[in-house]
């Protein structure tokens, strides 16, 4: 069995942020690094940075955004731009291009290698075949607690730390020419947005579904549906002509897609989800190779910025869906008990394929693993006591009122773990 990566709490999951790094995550950041010059360290405050990368060669970096300029979904990128040109002294500046215009998404990996971009978002859910490794980690994406503060706050600790408890997916973007920067970020669970509400598995069995991955494809058969394929763009007009009955998508997706209306009523469980494929961020190897080794160090650690401007912009998405679900007259309903153990039926099944198929070195430590972490950021999110935890759907809108908590120990548990692994030294 090949030795991975491995975070383990000490003592009591009380001290979450107290995270031993195997002698594996010497290896931080793998090939590809090595940019010399002065080191900073994690937590260093900005004048330090700008002092080590005052003899840097000032470099213009091309990054584009998947959405409009100043919008919730491409806030993020502006977000970490501009943090990161702060924190350099005006060394590290930013070429933008919106909406996805120099590449599509099926794209973007080709655009990064060829130096069309420095910087995107890849999303390995769109091009399977590409990236085997990176799609193994996604079908184990049903993992976590499916409420809105809950999940943003999990999903994200359970899929950073399987990144990093192994090579694969960083392997296979470097072998793509590509530097994964941030392996996962999602904007929230999956649900199925439907037409007319279900009060049993039968109601929902025979309707049309729009679905996003394959993982999707066999949870929605599982449930007596009939999954469909559909791009983003054309979704509002085959729910409001009942060409689907219901669209399995992100509160982000329904908010932003304009379809809520069509289809106000939502079916979740709190503690069995869809499958829910997030993308990445990557950078231009030969780019990422180029930068010495306090802006590589840089890059990764104003990730948090780019990291709460995803947190934000989603649970601003999901404050508007929620006031449109309610206005629509429609609900957030919990699934079918049958229903819940179909979907749990599926998991087992697709557990199963990822520790048996291949496509990750150690399978059946990744799986195992996955279950682990799976229980660890839930007993470690509780111990860090972050605002908003256990809120409902229903609840969402009047608990966000006051904007985002403060994020800052969950930040830093992620950087003295995963992310910290990440981190070239």
């Amino acid at each position: 069995m090949m030795q991975m990566r491995r975070y383990r709490i000490i003592g009591a999951l009380g001290a979450a942020a107290a995270l031993l790094v195997t002698s594996a995550c010497a290896e931080q950041g793998g090939s590809g690094d090595g940019g010399g010059g002065a080191s900073v360290e994690y937590g260093a405050d900005r004048a330090e940075y700008v002092e080590a990368l005052q003899d840097m060669e000032p470099v213009e970096l091309t990054i584009q955004s998947t959405g409009p300029q100043g919008s919730a979904t491409g806030r993020r990128f502006e977000a970490y731009a501009e943090a990161v040109e702060d924190w350099s002294g005006g060394k590290i500046t930013f070429n933008f291009f919106y909406s996805n215009a120099v590449a599509p998404p099926t794209e973007v990996h080709q655009a990064l290698a060829d130096g069309r971009l420095d910087i995107g978002s890849v999303m390995p859910a769109l091009v399977p075949a590409e990236f085997p490794a990176a799609n193994a980690l996604n079908d184990l994406s049903h993992l976590g607690r499916q409420l809105p503060v809950d999940w943003m706050l999990q999903w994200h600790g359970i899929m950073l730390d399987m990144s990093a408890a192994i090579d694969d997916v960083d392997e296979e973007y470097e072998a793509k020419d590509m530097k994964l920067l941030l392996p996962a970020f999602g904007s929230g669970a999956y649900m199925p947005y439907c037409a007319e509400g279900a009060e049993s598995a039968e109601d929902v069995a025979g309707r049309g579904v729009a679905t996003q991955s394959g993982v999707q494809n066999r949870e929605s058969e599982a449930l007596g549906m009939n999954p469909m394929s559909i791009s983003y763009n054309e979704m509002f007009e085959a729910l409001e002509r009942r060409v689907v009955d219901c669209a399995l998508t992100t509160v982000t997706g329904a908010a932003l897609g304009g379809y809520i209306a069509a289809a106000p009523h939502v079916l979740f469980d709190e503690e069995t989800g869809f499958n829910a494929p997030g993308g990445s961020i990557a950078m231009s190897l030969a780019r990422w190779n180029e930068l010495p080794l306090a802006a590589q160090q840089l890059m990764v650690d104003r990730l948090d910025v780019l990291m709460q401007a995803n947190f934000e912009g989603a649970w601003e998405n999901t404050s508007a869906a929620v006031e449109q679900v309610l206005s629509a007259g429609g609900s957030f309903a919990p699934l079918p008990s049958s229903a819940t153990d179909a979907l749990a039926a599926v998991h087992d099944e697709v557990e199963r394929g990822v520790a048996e198929g291949g496509a990750v070195a150690d399978g059946e430590a990744l799986v195992e693993m996955a279950r682990e972490f799976e229980q660890e950021w839930a007993d470690r999110i509780d111990a860090l006591g972050l605002e908003g935890v256990g809120t409902s759907y229903e609840e969402f809108p009047q608990w966000y009122a006051d904007g985002a908590p403060d994020l800052q120990r969950y930040f830093d548990a992620l950087w003295e773990g995963a992310m910290g692994a990440r981190r070239p030294a």
